[in-house]
């Protein structure tokens, strides 16, 4: 009895697994599966078999206006060969034409075009074959999904969904097709730089003082730690390029591309741009290789957004772009220069001179490297100790710029003078008082800038321990 009840449990237990087998069987297959809820593929248009033996041309119809491409290798945007244009978008307009593919149909014969966008298309799209009669497609709004766009082939009652990477090239102005890049990054010479021969920055934000940036034709100069192959000139002053802020807001001059092309514009259209009176000016000459000469830029204030226009001579085209390319756009002649104003070899100097009005100190210098002697007041001093000082006597650099000039009669209360053992001229650095805690500054009697007290203060008060055998301490 007891094995008959057992058995029977087993059978129970048995036909409910098949029943839920079965159950779970059927809900599969009632699933319905992507693939199968799409209708089969349809081309809006299919102009790719031999009665029509490809495209020819598509003009396009939208707000920005009208353009036609011409098949060929490459397409070709007609009544702009004089532009050179960015091909693949133009190649997808000939190749996308000729075959419009559909994902489905969305309204077969839909009473009101309009929730579709198709009673007034964004773009009206003519495709020319090579044999037979044209055919027009028609491209309304975006779909709910986003990624889709709705379309209509004149003739036909349809109401298509297309991929609106398909779409989109039919939606741009001609301008769009246009290759933004401004200037050639050109050849480079040993060092990575393009071999130009002079850069000149104006324009409103620099209240007429232009800065010319050039190459140094003086050969290496012993005089300096490292020789400066660009200087920077803007009126009197003439200094040394600052090669890490100055020339990495300078080369990005080369190989600008913009963001987009903005328009085609005359000269009389030019204010709507800002560009009748630039706000700034770049103006490079040379021969930068690959055949390429010269350029000149004109640009535009930022706008809110951090835009600028950007036009380049003899050109009619007006380019758009952030402001944050052209990272020379507003910087004048004293942010590029070097504010270090003179770094001589310890080894190249015979003496160096720190005068006041009430002493001079004399540091007499030589041998070199390993063998250096320091003398001074008639004694030896420790080399590591001088050594450190010398470092900070290096540090004198222009702080701030400054349109004040030295007071007439006025002297200096500092002075730092170096002589060469190369016989060279001596090099002197001038400090004079001011009422702040910023003192002028002058290089060999050129036009003045501030330097911060602080620097001189340091300079006086390690005099005094240097001398009195102590250990300094480096000013950074």
């Amino acid at each position: 009895m007891t094995k008959k009840l057992i058995f029977i449990g087993l059978m129970a237990l048995l036909l409910a697994s098949l029943g839920v087998v079965f159950v779970l069987l059927n809900r599969e297959e009632a699933k319905p599966s992507f693939a199968s809820s799409l209708p089969p593929a349809e081309y809006v248009a299919d102009l790719s078999g031999e009665e029509y033996g490809g495209v020819a041309s598509v003009t396009v119809r939208n707000a920005g206006g009208e353009f036609t491409v011409t098949d060929g290798d490459p397409p070709v945007l007609e009544d702009y060969n004089e532009y050179v244009t960015d091909n693949y978008p133009l190649s997808r307009i000939i190749s996308v034409s000729q075959a419009l593919y559909s994902r489905e149909i969305v309204a077969d014969n839909p009473e009101n075009l309009a929730p579709f966008g198709l009673d007034t298309p964004l773009a009206e799209v003519r495709v020319r074959p090579v044999k037979g009669e044209d055919l027009t497609i028609y491209v309304g709004n975006t779909a709910p999904d986003g990624y889709s766009a709705y379309v209509r082939r004149e003739g036909s009652p349809a109401v298509y969904l297309a991929n609106s990477s398909d779409t989109e090239n039919y939606l741009k102005k001609v301008v769009d097709f246009f290759d933004p890049e401004i200037s050639s990054a050109g050849e480079q010479e040993e060092g990575g730089m393009p071999p130009f021969e002079r850069i000149v920055l104006g324009g409103v934000v620099r209240n007429g003082q232009e800065a010319v940036v050039y190459k140094s034709e003086e050969e290496t100069d012993s005089k300096r730690v490292v020789a400066n192959p660009l200087r920077i000139s803007s009126g009197s002053v003439d200094a040394g390029l600052n090669m890490d802020k100055g020339w990495n807001a300078l080369s990005p001059l080369f190989g600008l591309t913009a963001d987009r092309v903005a328009a085609v514009a005359e000269e009389r259209d030019l204010a709507r741009y800002g560009l009748d009176k630039p706000y700034s000016t770049a103006a490079v000459s040379g021969t930068l290789g690959q055949g390429l000469g010269g350029f000149s830029l004109s640009v535009s204030r930022p706008d809110a957004a951090g835009n600028v226009y950007i036009r380049r001579a003899g050109s009619d085209l007006v380019y758009e772009a952030a402001a944050s390319k052209l990272p020379w756009l507003e910087l004048g002649w004293f942010d590029l220069m070097n504010r270090m104003i003179l770094l001589p070899y310890i080894d190249s100097v015979a003496a160096v001179e720190v005068i006041t009005p009430e002493r001079t100190v004399t540091f007499t210098l030589s041998g070199e490297e390993d063998d250096l002697k320091v003398n001074a007041d008639g004694r030896e001093l420790d080399t590591s100790y001088f050594r450190t000082y010398y470092q900070t006597l290096l540090y004198a650099s222009y702080d701030e710029y400054t349109t004040e000039t030295i007071p007439s009669g006025a002297g200096p209360f500092l002075r730092i003078r170096y002589r060469y053992r190369s016989g060279a001229p001596a090099d002197t650095i001038s400090f004079y008082a001011t009422g702040s805690r910023r003192v002028l500054t002058s290089f060999n009697g050129a036009k003045p800038f501030y330097t911060h007290s602080v620097y001189t203060d340091r300079v006086l008060a390690d005099l005094d321990s240097l001398l009195a055998g102590n250990k300094v301490m480096p000013y950074i």
